[in-house]
């Protein structure tokens, strides 16, 4: 009786290991880079450099993990508001959701948020991360924790990240709206996920 538990303990063993072994993780890591705009018809998206252009704005996008940050510029001739409690992130899982940015305080991260002015030819820096996404955690070793956009987590001392294929040509979304005189215009920024892998020297 004991050598069929040890061989099913074996067994067990060997694909546990095999399961593990089977698990593709390489050097690299996740990102996400402007796709397309859906915006005014006249404007051009720098795919390679995540860069949006029309004849009033100008913006350029960075992910970073939990957020993504951006620079927009006021090429028009009146003073443009980023209406920040009309923004939203839109998921890969195509779930919707608050947004928070640059100088509001985790706590308040569900208040109401004033707008934000860019005045005639001048440049906003800013980033955009979902309210949902950053918690409290209690305990010793709490504090604030941000969740990833792409949901795929690395081991702090791992230089390499499992590889998820399906996760990869996954859509996110931000919505945008932007106030200029009377008018708000309502910009929906659309990201690709990739993987950018690590070259080998």
């Amino acid at each position: 009786m004991k050598r069929v538990y040890i061989s099913i303990s074996i067994a067990l063993l060997c694909s546990f290991n095999c399961l593990a072994q089977k698990k593709d993780k390489r050097e690299g890591v996740y990102s996400a880079y402007l796709h397309s705009v859906d915006g005014p018809e006249d404007h051009n998206v720098d795919t390679v450099n995540s860069v949006y252009e029309d004849p009033l704005i100008k913006v350029k996008w960075e992910y970073a993990y939990s957020q993504i940050g951006f620079e927009l510029k006021n090429k028009s001739d009146q003073t443009i508001k980023v209406i920040w409690d009309d923004a939203a992130f839109i998921s890969m899982s195509n779930e919707s959701g608050r947004i928070f940015h640059k100088g509001i305080k985790l706590i308040d991260r569900e208040n109401p948020q004033p707008p934000s002015s860019i005045y005639k030819g001048t440049t906003l820096s800013d980033l955009i991360a979902p309210t949902s996404y950053t918690k409290y955690v209690s305990g010793q070793y709490g504090g604030w924790r941000a969740d990833p956009l792409i949901p795929v987590t690395q081991g702090v001392m791992s230089t390499k990240i499992e590889y998820l294929p399906a996760f990869i040509g996954q859509t996110m979304r931000v919505v945008l709206p932007l106030k200029i005189e009377d008018k708000v215009l309502e910009y929906i920024f659309i990201f690709k996920t990739q993987f950018i892998e690590k070259k080998r020297k």
